[in-house]
């Protein structure tokens, strides 16, 4: 990927789940389901799998991340950083669960050898700059 040299032990940042949840952030929880259920189709489609496993994923967590969006106000620097490494724990977990149930039963590969750790402290550290970079597009389509 053209984000190669962000990768620590072969695990790169989720540059999807990391610009839709802070789309999901800014635009509310119908709009937040909505693209989490689009990109969520989307990536089951083109990778493969269970169809409508990351849908149903990416879908509750654009809708839980648009109603926390709708809640809290002040939105510093260091809540997208928070919001990104609880959301990409969730992610895993969610992902997890429905693989055991559909799978795999008793299937946690997404927590094997500390990946998914190091999967949300580099989406942790990206999300700063994303966050800055829409913020910044969304003040140009606002003015």
């Amino acid at each position: 990927p053209f984000y190669e040299n962000i990768s620590i032990q072969d695990v790169y940042p989720d540059l999807i789940l990391i610009s839709f949840l802070l789309v999901a952030l800014s635009l509310g929880p119908l709009a937040g389901e909505i693209v989490g259920f689009g990109v969520g189709f989307l990536l089951d489609i083109l990778g493969g799998g269970l169809l409508g496993i990351t849908s149903f994923t990416y879908t509750v967590l654009g809708y839980g991340t648009g109603l926390i969006g709708e809640k809290i106000y002040g939105r510093g620097i260091l809540f997208p950083v928070v919001l990104l490494f609880v959301g990409t724990i969730l992610k895993a977990i969610i992902l997890s669960l429905l693989a055991s149930i559909f799978l795999k039963p008793g299937y946690f590969g997404f927590f094997s050898g500390g990946k998914i750790f190091l999967e949300s402290v580099l989406n942790a550290g990206i999300a700063p700059f994303i966050f800055m970079l829409l913020s910044g597009i969304e003040k140009r389509v606002v003015d």
